[in-house]
Protein backbone atom coordinates (compact mmCIF):
# COMPACT_ATOMS: atom_id res chain seq x y z
CA UNK A 1 0.00 0.00 0.00
CA UNK A 2 1.25 3.54 -0.71
CA UNK A 3 1.07 6.46 1.66
CA UNK A 4 -2.21 7.49 0.06
CA UNK A 5 -3.72 4.03 0.59
CA UNK A 6 -3.81 2.99 -3.10
CA UNK A 7 -2.98 -0.59 -4.05
CA UNK A 8 0.24 -1.28 -5.95
CA UNK A 9 -0.15 -4.13 -8.46
CA UNK A 10 2.82 -6.43 -9.03
CA UNK A 11 4.73 -6.02 -12.27
CA UNK A 12 6.65 -8.87 -13.84
CA UNK A 13 10.00 -7.32 -14.76
CA UNK A 14 10.81 -10.18 -17.12
CA UNK A 15 8.27 -8.78 -19.59
CA UNK A 16 10.49 -5.75 -20.10
CA UNK A 17 13.40 -7.88 -21.20
CA UNK A 18 13.82 -8.69 -24.83
CA UNK A 19 13.81 -12.38 -25.66
CA UNK A 20 16.07 -13.92 -28.31
CA UNK A 21 14.44 -15.19 -31.47
CA UNK A 22 15.28 -18.77 -30.46
CA UNK A 23 13.31 -18.19 -27.26
CA UNK A 24 10.16 -17.60 -29.30
CA UNK A 25 10.56 -20.97 -31.03
CA UNK A 26 10.57 -22.95 -27.77
CA UNK A 27 6.93 -22.37 -26.73
CA UNK A 28 5.73 -22.98 -30.30
CA UNK A 29 7.66 -26.26 -30.41
CA UNK A 30 6.31 -27.27 -27.00
CA UNK A 31 2.75 -26.62 -28.16
CA UNK A 32 3.33 -28.51 -31.40
CA UNK A 33 4.78 -31.46 -29.48
CA UNK A 34 1.75 -31.64 -27.19
CA UNK A 35 -0.66 -31.39 -30.11
CA UNK A 36 1.12 -33.96 -32.26
CA UNK A 37 1.36 -36.50 -29.42
CA UNK A 38 -2.17 -35.94 -28.13
CA UNK A 39 -4.26 -36.13 -31.31
CA UNK A 40 -5.82 -38.44 -32.21
CA UNK A 41 -4.60 -41.38 -30.12
CA UNK A 42 -3.64 -39.89 -26.74
CA UNK A 43 -6.01 -36.99 -26.23
CA UNK A 44 -5.59 -37.17 -22.44
CA UNK A 45 -2.29 -35.35 -23.09
CA UNK A 46 -4.02 -32.33 -24.67
CA UNK A 47 -4.59 -30.48 -21.33
CA UNK A 48 -0.79 -30.25 -20.99
CA UNK A 49 -1.03 -27.30 -23.38
CA UNK A 50 -3.19 -25.53 -20.79
CA UNK A 51 -0.85 -26.50 -17.94
CA UNK A 52 2.10 -25.02 -19.83
CA UNK A 53 0.41 -21.62 -20.25
CA UNK A 54 1.25 -20.17 -16.79
CA UNK A 55 4.83 -21.47 -17.14
CA UNK A 56 5.60 -19.91 -20.53
CA UNK A 57 3.72 -16.76 -19.56
CA UNK A 58 6.49 -15.94 -17.08
CA UNK A 59 9.04 -15.69 -19.89
CA UNK A 60 7.43 -13.31 -22.39
CA UNK A 61 3.96 -11.96 -23.09
CA UNK A 62 3.95 -13.53 -26.59
CA UNK A 63 4.70 -17.05 -25.37
CA UNK A 64 1.11 -18.15 -24.54
CA UNK A 65 0.09 -17.13 -28.07
CA UNK A 66 3.03 -18.98 -29.63
CA UNK A 67 2.41 -22.08 -27.53
CA UNK A 68 -1.20 -22.37 -28.70
CA UNK A 69 -0.32 -21.48 -32.28
CA UNK A 70 2.11 -24.38 -32.36
CA UNK A 71 -0.50 -26.65 -30.75
CA UNK A 72 -3.19 -25.91 -33.32
CA UNK A 73 -0.83 -26.00 -36.29
CA UNK A 74 0.15 -29.53 -35.23
CA UNK A 75 -3.42 -30.75 -34.69
CA UNK A 76 -5.15 -29.32 -37.78
CA UNK A 77 -2.64 -29.95 -40.58
CA UNK A 78 -5.05 -32.52 -42.06
CA UNK A 79 -6.98 -29.53 -43.46
CA UNK A 80 -4.33 -29.12 -46.15
CA UNK A 81 -5.07 -32.44 -47.85
CA UNK A 82 -8.76 -32.51 -46.89
CA UNK A 83 -9.38 -29.13 -48.51
CA UNK A 84 -7.68 -30.17 -51.73
CA UNK A 85 -9.91 -33.27 -51.91
CA UNK A 86 -13.16 -31.43 -51.16
CA UNK A 87 -12.45 -28.44 -53.40
CA UNK A 88 -11.17 -30.26 -56.45
CA UNK A 89 -9.56 -27.29 -58.20
CA UNK A 90 -8.30 -25.47 -55.12
CA UNK A 91 -4.76 -26.79 -55.23
CA UNK A 92 -2.40 -26.62 -52.27
CA UNK A 93 -2.75 -22.95 -51.40
CA UNK A 94 -6.38 -22.97 -50.24
CA UNK A 95 -5.66 -25.84 -47.87
CA UNK A 96 -2.58 -24.11 -46.48
CA UNK A 97 -4.64 -20.94 -46.09
CA UNK A 98 -7.44 -22.68 -44.14
CA UNK A 99 -4.88 -24.47 -41.97
CA UNK A 100 -2.71 -21.48 -41.13
CA UNK A 101 -5.49 -18.89 -40.76
CA UNK A 102 -7.70 -21.10 -38.60
CA UNK A 103 -4.75 -21.94 -36.33
CA UNK A 104 -3.90 -18.25 -36.09
CA UNK A 105 -7.53 -17.44 -35.20
CA UNK A 106 -7.53 -20.09 -32.44
CA UNK A 107 -4.30 -18.67 -30.99
CA UNK A 108 -5.15 -14.95 -31.16
CA UNK A 109 -7.21 -14.86 -27.92
CA UNK A 110 -4.10 -15.94 -26.01
CA UNK A 111 -2.49 -12.59 -26.76
CA UNK A 112 -4.66 -11.34 -23.91
CA UNK A 113 -3.54 -14.12 -21.56
CA UNK A 114 -0.77 -12.23 -19.67
CA UNK A 115 -2.95 -9.15 -19.15
CA UNK A 116 -5.92 -11.15 -17.87
CA UNK A 117 -3.63 -13.14 -15.56
CA UNK A 118 -2.02 -9.98 -14.18
CA UNK A 119 -5.37 -8.22 -13.73
CA UNK A 120 -6.90 -11.06 -11.73
CA UNK A 121 -3.82 -11.54 -9.55
CA UNK A 122 -4.82 -8.40 -7.70
CA UNK A 123 -2.88 -7.23 -4.69
CA UNK A 124 -3.02 -6.97 -0.94
CA UNK A 125 -2.32 -10.63 -0.09
CA UNK A 126 0.93 -12.13 1.09
CA UNK A 127 3.07 -13.13 -1.85
CA UNK A 128 2.21 -10.06 -3.91
CA UNK A 129 -1.04 -11.19 -5.47
CA UNK A 130 -4.30 -13.02 -5.09
CA UNK A 131 -3.37 -16.63 -4.29
CA UNK A 132 0.13 -15.93 -5.53
CA UNK A 133 -1.03 -15.76 -9.15
CA UNK A 134 -2.89 -19.07 -9.17
CA UNK A 135 -6.31 -17.48 -9.51
CA UNK A 136 -5.05 -15.22 -12.29
CA UNK A 137 -3.62 -18.18 -14.22
CA UNK A 138 -6.88 -20.14 -13.96
CA UNK A 139 -9.00 -17.15 -14.96
CA UNK A 140 -6.80 -16.25 -17.92
CA UNK A 141 -6.75 -19.87 -19.11
CA UNK A 142 -10.50 -20.32 -18.85
CA UNK A 143 -11.35 -17.02 -20.56
CA UNK A 144 -8.90 -17.29 -23.45
CA UNK A 145 -9.54 -20.98 -24.14
CA UNK A 146 -13.30 -20.46 -24.01
CA UNK A 147 -13.05 -17.69 -26.60
CA UNK A 148 -10.70 -19.79 -28.73
CA UNK A 149 -12.46 -23.15 -28.96
CA UNK A 150 -15.71 -23.18 -26.97
CA UNK A 151 -18.03 -20.21 -27.47
CA UNK A 152 -19.10 -18.84 -30.87
CA UNK A 153 -17.99 -17.22 -33.09
CA UNK A 154 -14.63 -19.05 -32.92
CA UNK A 155 -16.36 -21.97 -31.25
CA UNK A 156 -18.02 -22.93 -34.55
CA UNK A 157 -14.60 -23.70 -36.04
CA UNK A 158 -12.63 -24.42 -32.85
CA UNK A 159 -11.77 -28.11 -33.06
CA UNK A 160 -9.06 -30.07 -31.17
CA UNK A 161 -9.75 -28.02 -28.06
CA UNK A 162 -7.23 -28.95 -25.34
CA UNK A 163 -10.16 -29.21 -22.94
CA UNK A 164 -11.38 -32.31 -24.77
CA UNK A 165 -8.58 -34.32 -23.18
CA UNK A 166 -9.88 -33.32 -19.77
CA UNK A 167 -13.47 -34.01 -20.86
CA UNK A 168 -12.46 -37.60 -21.73
CA UNK A 169 -11.71 -38.21 -18.04
CA UNK A 170 -15.07 -36.78 -16.97
CA UNK A 171 -15.66 -33.96 -14.46
CA UNK A 172 -12.67 -35.21 -12.45
CA UNK A 173 -10.37 -34.54 -15.38
CA UNK A 174 -11.65 -30.97 -15.72
CA UNK A 175 -11.20 -30.36 -11.99
CA UNK A 176 -7.66 -31.76 -11.98
CA UNK A 177 -6.74 -29.58 -14.96
CA UNK A 178 -8.00 -26.46 -13.19
CA UNK A 179 -6.18 -27.39 -9.96
CA UNK A 180 -2.99 -28.02 -11.95
CA UNK A 181 -3.19 -24.60 -13.59
CA UNK A 182 -3.81 -23.01 -10.18
CA UNK A 183 -0.79 -24.74 -8.65
CA UNK A 184 1.52 -23.84 -11.53
CA UNK A 185 0.38 -20.22 -11.38
CA UNK A 186 1.53 -20.04 -7.74
CA UNK A 187 5.08 -21.25 -8.44
CA UNK A 188 7.94 -18.81 -8.63
CA UNK A 189 9.57 -18.19 -12.00
CA UNK A 190 12.69 -20.19 -11.06
CA UNK A 191 10.62 -23.21 -9.98
CA UNK A 192 8.50 -22.94 -13.12
CA UNK A 193 11.59 -23.06 -15.33
CA UNK A 194 12.78 -26.23 -13.60
CA UNK A 195 9.30 -27.76 -13.85
CA UNK A 196 9.03 -26.83 -17.53
CA UNK A 197 12.15 -28.83 -18.32
CA UNK A 198 10.89 -31.80 -16.32
CA UNK A 199 7.48 -31.64 -18.01
CA UNK A 200 9.05 -31.43 -21.47
CA UNK A 201 10.94 -34.68 -20.87
CA UNK A 202 8.28 -36.37 -18.75
CA UNK A 203 5.27 -36.00 -21.00
CA UNK A 204 7.21 -37.17 -24.08
CA UNK A 205 8.31 -40.35 -22.29
CA UNK A 206 4.82 -40.92 -20.89
CA UNK A 207 3.17 -40.31 -24.25
CA UNK A 208 5.44 -42.70 -26.11
CA UNK A 209 4.82 -45.35 -23.47
CA UNK A 210 1.02 -44.90 -23.38
CA UNK A 211 0.48 -44.33 -27.09
CA UNK A 212 -0.02 -48.01 -28.05
CA UNK A 213 -2.82 -48.35 -25.52
CA UNK A 214 -4.91 -45.60 -27.16
CA UNK A 215 -8.18 -44.25 -25.83
CA UNK A 216 -10.34 -47.31 -24.98
CA UNK A 217 -7.56 -49.02 -23.03
CA UNK A 218 -6.86 -45.87 -21.01
CA UNK A 219 -10.54 -45.57 -20.17
CA UNK A 220 -10.56 -49.17 -18.95
CA UNK A 221 -7.39 -48.59 -16.88
CA UNK A 222 -9.10 -45.65 -15.20
CA UNK A 223 -11.91 -47.97 -14.14
CA UNK A 224 -14.50 -46.41 -16.44
CA UNK A 225 -15.06 -48.82 -19.36
CA UNK A 226 -17.01 -47.33 -22.21
CA UNK A 227 -20.69 -48.34 -22.07
CA UNK A 228 -21.93 -50.62 -24.82
CA UNK A 229 -24.67 -49.79 -27.30
CA UNK A 230 -27.99 -51.54 -26.55
CA UNK A 231 -28.67 -54.79 -28.36
CA UNK A 232 -30.51 -54.19 -31.62
CA UNK A 233 -28.98 -50.73 -32.21
CA UNK A 234 -26.73 -50.78 -35.28
CA UNK A 235 -24.75 -48.21 -37.23
CA UNK A 236 -24.15 -48.91 -40.92
CA UNK A 237 -20.78 -47.83 -42.29
CA UNK A 238 -20.64 -47.25 -46.05
CA UNK A 239 -17.91 -46.80 -48.64
CA UNK A 240 -19.80 -44.68 -51.15
CA UNK A 241 -17.08 -42.05 -51.45
CA UNK A 242 -18.05 -38.72 -52.92
CA UNK A 243 -21.63 -38.54 -54.22
CA UNK A 244 -21.30 -35.90 -56.92
CA UNK A 245 -24.83 -35.52 -58.27
CA UNK A 246 -28.49 -36.07 -57.49
CA UNK A 247 -28.35 -39.23 -59.60
CA UNK A 248 -25.50 -40.61 -57.48
CA UNK A 249 -27.62 -40.04 -54.37
CA UNK A 250 -30.48 -41.93 -56.02
CA UNK A 251 -28.13 -44.82 -56.79
CA UNK A 252 -26.88 -44.80 -53.18
CA UNK A 253 -30.43 -44.89 -51.81
CA UNK A 254 -31.38 -47.74 -54.14
CA UNK A 255 -28.37 -49.66 -52.82
CA UNK A 256 -28.92 -48.90 -49.13
CA UNK A 257 -32.71 -49.16 -48.77
CA UNK A 258 -32.87 -52.96 -49.35
CA UNK A 259 -29.99 -53.50 -46.89
CA UNK A 260 -31.75 -51.45 -44.22
CA UNK A 261 -34.98 -53.35 -44.84
CA UNK A 262 -33.06 -56.61 -44.39
CA UNK A 263 -31.67 -55.34 -41.08
CA UNK A 264 -35.16 -54.48 -39.87
CA UNK A 265 -36.45 -57.91 -40.89
CA UNK A 266 -33.60 -59.51 -38.96
CA UNK A 267 -34.88 -57.83 -35.80
CA UNK A 268 -32.74 -54.69 -35.35
CA UNK A 269 -34.59 -52.00 -33.39
CA UNK A 270 -32.64 -48.88 -34.41
CA UNK A 271 -30.64 -48.48 -37.63
CA UNK A 272 -28.37 -45.41 -38.04
CA UNK A 273 -26.95 -44.39 -41.44
CA UNK A 274 -24.19 -41.85 -42.20
CA UNK A 275 -24.62 -38.12 -42.69
CA UNK A 276 -26.11 -36.86 -46.02
CA UNK A 277 -25.90 -40.25 -47.79
CA UNK A 278 -29.49 -39.93 -49.06
CA UNK A 279 -28.81 -36.48 -50.53
CA UNK A 280 -31.68 -34.00 -50.99
CA UNK A 281 -34.79 -35.38 -49.27
CA UNK A 282 -37.23 -34.96 -52.16
CA UNK A 283 -40.31 -36.90 -53.35
CA UNK A 284 -38.18 -39.14 -55.57
CA UNK A 285 -35.83 -40.02 -52.70
CA UNK A 286 -38.73 -40.69 -50.37
CA UNK A 287 -40.25 -43.01 -52.98
CA UNK A 288 -37.09 -45.15 -52.90
CA UNK A 289 -37.34 -45.41 -49.11
CA UNK A 290 -41.10 -46.06 -49.15
CA UNK A 291 -40.72 -49.83 -48.45
CA UNK A 292 -38.76 -48.95 -45.29
CA UNK A 293 -41.35 -46.33 -44.31
CA UNK A 294 -44.18 -48.85 -44.78
CA UNK A 295 -42.30 -51.47 -42.77
CA UNK A 296 -42.01 -49.11 -39.79
CA UNK A 297 -45.74 -48.40 -40.07
CA UNK A 298 -46.35 -52.11 -39.44
CA UNK A 299 -43.56 -52.34 -36.84
CA UNK A 300 -43.68 -49.04 -34.88
CA UNK A 301 -41.04 -50.21 -32.41
CA UNK A 302 -38.37 -50.13 -35.16
CA UNK A 303 -36.64 -46.90 -36.20
CA UNK A 304 -34.36 -45.80 -39.05
CA UNK A 305 -32.23 -42.65 -38.89
CA UNK A 306 -31.11 -41.55 -42.33
CA UNK A 307 -28.65 -38.75 -43.09
CA UNK A 308 -30.13 -36.36 -45.67
CA UNK A 309 -30.08 -32.78 -46.99
CA UNK A 310 -33.55 -31.50 -46.16
CA UNK A 311 -34.68 -28.48 -48.25
CA UNK A 312 -36.44 -25.82 -46.23
CA UNK A 313 -38.30 -22.64 -47.04
CA UNK A 314 -39.15 -21.48 -43.56
CA UNK A 315 -39.71 -22.87 -40.13
CA UNK A 316 -41.31 -26.26 -40.77
CA UNK A 317 -38.31 -28.58 -40.31
CA UNK A 318 -36.82 -26.36 -37.60
CA UNK A 319 -39.78 -27.15 -35.39
CA UNK A 320 -39.09 -30.88 -35.75
CA UNK A 321 -42.23 -31.34 -37.83
CA UNK A 322 -42.98 -34.47 -39.79
CA UNK A 323 -42.86 -34.81 -43.55
CA UNK A 324 -45.98 -36.87 -43.84
CA UNK A 325 -46.05 -37.14 -47.60
CA UNK A 326 -46.30 -33.41 -48.21
CA UNK A 327 -43.71 -31.39 -50.08
CA UNK A 328 -41.98 -28.31 -48.77
CA UNK A 329 -42.20 -24.93 -50.41
CA UNK A 330 -39.36 -23.93 -52.78
CA UNK A 331 -36.13 -24.29 -50.84
CA UNK A 332 -34.16 -21.31 -49.57
CA UNK A 333 -31.46 -23.61 -48.28
CA UNK A 334 -30.89 -26.98 -46.65
CA UNK A 335 -30.75 -28.63 -43.26
CA UNK A 336 -27.97 -31.10 -42.52
CA UNK A 337 -30.21 -33.54 -40.72
CA UNK A 338 -31.18 -37.02 -39.71
CA UNK A 339 -34.56 -38.10 -41.03
CA UNK A 340 -36.14 -40.25 -38.33
CA UNK A 341 -38.42 -42.87 -39.90
CA UNK A 342 -40.77 -44.35 -37.32
CA UNK A 343 -44.34 -45.62 -37.32
CA UNK A 344 -44.63 -44.76 -41.02
CA UNK A 345 -43.77 -41.10 -40.43
CA UNK A 346 -40.68 -38.98 -41.06
CA UNK A 347 -39.37 -36.41 -38.60
CA UNK A 348 -36.47 -34.06 -39.31
CA UNK A 349 -33.71 -33.87 -36.68
CA UNK A 350 -31.54 -30.92 -37.83
CA UNK A 351 -28.02 -30.17 -36.71
CA UNK A 352 -26.94 -26.78 -35.35
CA UNK A 353 -23.51 -26.28 -36.92
CA UNK A 354 -22.69 -27.54 -40.44
CA UNK A 355 -19.15 -27.22 -41.79
CA UNK A 356 -18.35 -23.55 -42.51
CA UNK A 357 -17.42 -22.72 -46.12
CA UNK A 358 -18.08 -26.20 -47.53
CA UNK A 359 -21.71 -26.45 -46.31
CA UNK A 360 -22.57 -23.14 -44.66
CA UNK A 361 -22.28 -20.28 -47.17
CA UNK A 362 -23.32 -17.00 -45.52
CA UNK A 363 -22.51 -15.19 -48.77
CA UNK A 364 -24.91 -17.42 -50.77
CA UNK A 365 -27.94 -18.40 -48.64
CA UNK A 366 -29.83 -20.02 -51.53
CA UNK A 367 -27.52 -23.04 -51.65
CA UNK A 368 -26.35 -22.93 -48.06
CA UNK A 369 -26.99 -25.22 -45.12
CA UNK A 370 -28.63 -23.57 -42.15
CA UNK A 371 -26.39 -22.41 -39.27
CA UNK A 372 -28.15 -22.21 -35.89
CA UNK A 373 -25.41 -21.93 -33.27
CA UNK A 374 -27.81 -20.60 -30.63
CA UNK A 375 -30.82 -22.74 -31.47
CA UNK A 376 -33.04 -23.39 -28.46
CA UNK A 377 -34.10 -26.77 -29.82
CA UNK A 378 -31.72 -29.39 -28.35
CA UNK A 379 -30.26 -32.06 -30.58
CA UNK A 380 -32.17 -34.81 -28.79
CA UNK A 381 -34.97 -37.26 -29.52
CA UNK A 382 -36.79 -40.14 -27.83
CA UNK A 383 -36.21 -43.66 -29.18
CA UNK A 384 -36.86 -47.10 -27.80
CA UNK A 385 -37.73 -45.57 -24.42
CA UNK A 386 -34.40 -43.72 -24.19
CA UNK A 387 -33.32 -40.07 -24.35
CA UNK A 388 -30.94 -39.88 -27.30
CA UNK A 389 -28.58 -37.07 -28.27
CA UNK A 390 -26.95 -36.66 -31.67
CA UNK A 391 -23.93 -34.81 -33.04
CA UNK A 392 -23.80 -34.83 -36.83
CA UNK A 393 -20.31 -35.12 -38.33
CA UNK A 394 -18.52 -31.77 -37.90
CA UNK A 395 -20.28 -31.15 -34.58
CA UNK A 396 -18.39 -34.09 -33.08
CA UNK A 397 -15.17 -32.06 -33.35
CA UNK A 398 -16.54 -29.07 -31.44
CA UNK A 399 -17.34 -28.34 -27.80
CA UNK A 400 -20.30 -25.97 -28.14
CA UNK A 401 -22.90 -28.42 -29.56
CA UNK A 402 -21.92 -31.15 -27.08
CA UNK A 403 -22.14 -28.79 -24.10
CA UNK A 404 -25.67 -27.96 -25.23
CA UNK A 405 -26.57 -31.63 -24.68
CA UNK A 406 -25.29 -31.70 -21.10
CA UNK A 407 -28.46 -30.47 -19.31
CA UNK A 408 -30.71 -32.98 -21.09
CA UNK A 409 -29.50 -36.20 -19.50
CA UNK A 410 -28.99 -38.19 -22.69
CA UNK A 411 -28.60 -41.97 -22.47
CA UNK A 412 -27.08 -42.65 -25.90
CA UNK A 413 -25.07 -40.47 -28.30
CA UNK A 414 -25.47 -40.88 -32.07
CA UNK A 415 -22.44 -39.93 -34.20
CA UNK A 416 -23.20 -40.11 -37.94
CA UNK A 417 -20.52 -38.73 -40.26
CA UNK A 418 -19.49 -38.41 -43.89
CA UNK A 419 -15.69 -38.44 -44.06
CA UNK A 420 -15.01 -39.22 -47.72
CA UNK A 421 -13.18 -35.91 -48.16
CA UNK A 422 -10.80 -36.55 -45.24
CA UNK A 423 -9.41 -39.86 -46.46
CA UNK A 424 -5.68 -40.15 -45.96
CA UNK A 425 -5.73 -37.62 -43.08
CA UNK A 426 -6.04 -37.96 -39.30
CA UNK A 427 -9.29 -35.96 -39.25
CA UNK A 428 -11.63 -39.02 -39.07
CA UNK A 429 -9.60 -40.42 -36.16
CA UNK A 430 -9.69 -37.02 -34.39
CA UNK A 431 -13.45 -36.88 -34.95
CA UNK A 432 -13.95 -40.37 -33.51
CA UNK A 433 -11.73 -39.59 -30.50
CA UNK A 434 -13.72 -36.40 -29.84
CA UNK A 435 -17.05 -38.22 -29.98
CA UNK A 436 -15.73 -40.93 -27.64
CA UNK A 437 -14.51 -38.25 -25.25
CA UNK A 438 -18.03 -36.83 -25.01
CA UNK A 439 -19.45 -40.32 -24.59
CA UNK A 440 -17.06 -40.86 -21.67
CA UNK A 441 -17.98 -37.47 -20.19
CA UNK A 442 -21.72 -38.17 -20.38
CA UNK A 443 -21.18 -41.79 -19.35
CA UNK A 444 -23.15 -43.06 -22.38
CA UNK A 445 -22.43 -45.35 -25.34
CA UNK A 446 -21.69 -43.85 -28.75
CA UNK A 447 -23.20 -45.28 -31.94
CA UNK A 448 -21.20 -44.45 -35.10
CA UNK A 449 -22.19 -44.59 -38.76
CA UNK A 450 -19.60 -43.26 -41.21
CA UNK A 451 -19.38 -42.95 -44.99
CA UNK A 452 -15.85 -43.12 -46.38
Amino acid sequence: MTAHGSTVYPVDDSRRKSAPVSGFAIPALLGAMVGALAWPHAIWLAPLALLLLPIVNKRHWLHPFLLMLGYHLATTYGLIKGTSVFFLHSGLFLGVGFWSLSSLAFALPYLAYPYIALYFRGGGLAGGGLAGGGFGAVTATVITSAISTIFPPLGIIGWTSPWLGAVAAGPTGILLTILGIFALGRLTQKNQEILARLLAVGFVVAALWLLPFAFPALDAMMGHPLPTVPAGWVGINTHLGRLRSNLSYVDASMEMAPKVLADLRSGDNVVLLPETVAGPWLPGTRAIWRPVIRWTARHPEQIVLLGADVPFAGCQPLAGCGLHGRDLRPAKGYLDALVKIQDGHQTVLPDHIPVPFSMWHPWRPQGSFRMASFSRKPETTEMDGKKVGYLICYEQLLMWPALDLYPHGIQILLAPANDWWARGTDIPAIQRASAKAWGAFFGVPVLFAVNR
